[in-house]
This record gives structure tokens, C-alpha cells and sequence, in this order.
């Protein structure tokens, strides 16, 4: 779980954070998780010719950030296969519940084509699980 405070760029005009950039909190939380591995998503790229892509994302705003607030993420793995991860993730403000999402992420190669997580990301993956 990482804490970090809202910048007033990931606003509106109203002071709130803009939808989308939801979208990015979610993805660092997703990051921070692999980088509890060896590797980062460069090293993953070199070595295993993996990158990891979303497929779909089911997100729920439940209430409004705003500038200034810090935010905490919190991302677990709910299933996991050898060529699909489904995450669940929420985004806090304290203890208050602000964005619930649901997303599916697949290992892609370079050229875009799906491949089989290998054993040892696989068994990674599987202890924080």
C-alpha cells in the first residue's frame, strides 16, 4: 500500500480529482505490487518479453477525492491463471472508501499476442495472492 497526495494538476474546476486520473493511482498500485518482485516492467520486458496490459476494468466511484487529500491504494490479487491476473483495488482517503475497481490484466509479448506467465513470475504472483 502506498500513500500519496492529490496534486493540483489531477484536478477539475471544481477541486475534485478528475475522473481519469483514477485511473493512473490504480495503475501505480498495480506497479508497486510487481515491484515487490526482483523486477521492475523493463527487466520483465528484457527477460521474459512480457508486458502486461489491461483487458477490462469495472470501476466504481463511490465518492470524490480532492486536491490536497493523500490516498492510499490498496491492491490484491483475486484470481490468477498462467495468462490472465484479475485485481481488485481500492482507493482511500483514511478509512473512507472512495473508488472500488475491478480489473483484468493479461501478459502480452511485444507484438501483442497473449503468452503464459512462466513459472517463477507465476509463483510470485501466486504468494501475494
Amino acid at each position: 500500500m502506498e500513500k500519496f497526495r492529490v496534486y493540483y494538476e489531477d484536478t477539475d474546476a471544481s477541486g475534485r480529482v478528475y475522473h481519469a486520473n483514477y485511473l493512473k493511482y490504480l495503475e501505480r498500485g498495480r506497479s508497486n505490487l510487481i515491484y515487490q518482485s526482483k523486477y521492475n516492467h523493463q527487466e520483465l520486458l528484457k527477460k521474459f518479453n512480457i508486458i502486461f496490459v489491461v483487458k477490462n476494468l469495472n470501476i466504481n466511484y463511490l465518492r470524490p477525492a480532492f486536491f490536497e487529500d493523500i490516498l492510499e491504494v490498496q491492491t490484491s490479487i483475486n484470481q490468477l491463471s498462467r495468462v490472465k491476473l484479475n485485481f481488485n483495488q481500492k482507493i482511500f482517503r483514511n478509512t473512507e472508501l472512495l473508488v472500488d475497481a475491478e480489473v483484468i490484466v493479461i501478459p502480452v509479448n511485444i507484438e501483442g499476442k497473449i503468452i503464459r506467465l512462466n513459472e517463477e513470475l507465476f509463483s510470485f504472483l501466486k504468494t501475494i495472492s
